[in-house]
This record gives C-alpha cells, structure tokens and sequence, in this order.
C-alpha cells in the first residue's frame, strides 16, 4: 500500500503546497509517493493532464490511496476510470480544492472519497468557467469551492472554513500554509488511518 500525492497547476516539488503533507502522512507508516511532474500552466492542462496520467496510473496498485490538490484532483479523477479498466482498485482519495465538477461518479469498488472544500476559493470558481469556455479538461469545476453535490455514499464532504476543533481554512492552496499544515496535516493522517482501520 502507497499513498499517492499529486499536485496542481503552477506548483512543483519546490513549493511546500501538496509536498508539505509528506511528513504528516508518513506518521501512518505508509510510503508516500509524490511524482515530479513539473510545473503546469492551466493552459496545459488539456493536453498534460493525460500524459501525466498515462505515466503514472502504472504505478498505482489495489489498496494504495490517492491525494490530490486542485488539478491534481482531475488527474486522479480520470486515473480511477483507467484503473478500474485494469481491474486496479484503490482504496480510497482524498480531494484538496479540487478543480473538479461536483456532481462527479466514481468507479465500483473504491470504498471511500473525501472532498475538502472552502467557500472561499475563488480559484476553482474560475475553472467551473474554463471548462465551459472549453480551455480546460471537461471535467473542471468548483469543487473546491463549494463541495461534492452527487449522490455517492461513500463520498464525504468536510467544509474546512467551519470545521470544528480545526483552525479554518480561507482560499484555494490556504490549508497548506505554516499557520494550518500542522493540524490539518495531522487531521489528514488520523482520517486515512480510521478508513484503514475501518475497512
């Protein structure tokens, strides 16, 4: 079992959004995987995202758990179809403002999704646009900004402006700052680690 993290537009390995969960994850004994695929633009996404995905859903077994933040979350996204085909399940995924369409599906045999969202990230506004005007994946949205809608049980929402006992989170890449990394980090690890528990 791996734990997957993958990062969205206009970040890379250098920037402490997505790769400051590193240490807080490895606190579960799982190895943490964080693919250097380079610094995107959103204009490139159309045609990198499915490279990005080619290449690494190989690398993706039964049971690992994928992590995304913005983009990251639409690569993830079409990944799990394109693992489902090679009868690859993962266990579960974790959606940091993700740049997707709310009302997503999800195959069978994942157990678990979590979608973290705030009110505040005007970010994933403007990717709901850039889907419809066509300059981005299809699949774009604002799920970062105002949660999962759908109908899928086994996908759960945490508005991480209002969480309780957690400090809140305003904006697009905000739960990754100094000021928010420690306890969410920390709630991120204690989450995987009751769904391990669970299943």
């Amino acid at each position: 079992m791996k734990i997957h993290l993958l990062h969205g537009i206009h970040t890379d390995l250098t920037n402490p959004v997505v790769s400051g969960l590193v240490p807080y994850l490895e606190k579960s004994g799982i190895q943490v995987m964080h693919p250097d695929y380079g610094y995107i633009l959103s204009v490139e996404t159309r045609r990198i995202n499915p490279m990005v995905e080619g290449i690494l859903t190989p690398y993706i077994e039964t049971g690992d758990i994928l992590i995304g933040h913005s983009n990251g979350c639409a690569i993830i996204y079409d990944m799990l179809y394109a693992l489902s085909e090679k009868k690859v399940i993962p266990a579960g995924f974790i959606f940091i403002n993700g740049a997707l369409e709310q009302r997503i599906t999800i195959p069978d045999g994942i157990g678990w999704g979590l979608c973290i969202y705030n009110e505040d990230d005007t970010i994933t506004e403007v990717a709901k646009i850039a889907a419809m005007l066509g300059t981005a994946p299809r699949t774009w949205g604002e799920m970062g900004h105002a949660g999962y809608i759908g109908t899928d049980p086994r996908i759960e929402n945490v508005d991480a402006k209002h969480q309780p006992g957690m400090p809140p989170v305003s904006g697009h890449s905000d739960l990754f700052t100094a000021a928010n990394l420690p306890a969410w980090g920390s709630w991120i690890e204690n989450y995987i680690t009751r769904k391990l528990c669970a299943s």
